[in-house]
């Protein structure tokens, strides 16, 4: 589902250049859990907005079921990443204005679906978070862990092939941010969709089936011990 091969990222800051990452190699199959842990710096950030199309790599090649997204025109990889890949954030990013429920139909209402269709999608999406007996409150009448309920029923809702979280517990106590894993671990079983993010939290490393550690824009793989499940190809 998504293979990196040669990846490398430098930027410019004035006369000098910020090597960002360095040769990255790694391989994601369909419907898998992936976290990548390191400390600020090691270019966790660079790789996620690599592999989110928001950016291209320097050199080498970022390929997303097997669309090589660097061959893309930017007109052509701004639709992809539309309707290709979601994302939550550890702020949140929900529109104040609107309710939970209104949020997460959103991000349907530019894409032509029917009425009844956008309807149904969002409801089964408001209850699988469990966010039904709020659907109607606004983002400053829920609790931080609620909201992030919401960011991933909106990130979820347009069936994409992948899902892209940059410290999504980042803004919540320990105990709401085990029950954001656990939560995103089930919606990545029961929508059969790829989730990639990153964390600081060593705690949350056994609902993995695969960690990359990121350290000075080398980014090396393995599996956690604590899961039976093997571990996708790096």
């Amino acid at each position: 589902m998504l293979e990196l091969d040669g990846v490398c990222k430098t930027y410019r800051e004035g006369d000098i250049e910020v090597h960002a990452l360095h040769d990255v190699n790694l391989s994601l199959d369909a419907s898998s859990f992936c976290m990548i842990v390191g400390p600020s710096g090691s270019g966790k950030s660079t790789l996620l907005n690599l592999i989110g199309a928001l950016d291209r790599p320097t050199r080498g090649r970022v390929v997303i079921e097997g669309q090589d997204i660097n061959l893309l025109p930017d007109r052509e990889l701004t639709r992809f990443r539309a309707e290709r890949i979601g994302f939550i954030f550890q702020s949140f990013n929900l529109m104040p204005v609107l309710t939970a429920y209104e949020n997460v139909e959103y991000a349907l209402l530019q894409t032509g679906m029917p009425k009844a269709q956008r309807r149904a999608r969002t409801d089964e999406l408001i209850e699988a978070v469990g966010l039904g007996a709020h659907r109607a409150h606004r983002p400053n009448q829920l609790s931080g862990g609620q909201r992030q309920r919401v960011a991933i029923a909106r990130a979820l809702v347009k069936r994409p092939a992948l899902v892209l979280a940059d410290e999504p517990t980042a803004n919540l106590d320990s105990s709401n941010g085990r029950a954001i894993v656990a939560l995103m671990r089930d919606m990545q079983q029961h929508f059969s969709t790829s989730f990639v993010f990153s964390t600081h939290d060593p705690m949350l490393l056994g609902h993995a089936h695969q960690v990359l550690h990121a350290s000075d824009g080398r980014v090396t793989c393995e599996a956690p011990a604590t899961t039976p499940m093997e571990p996708a190809a790096c």
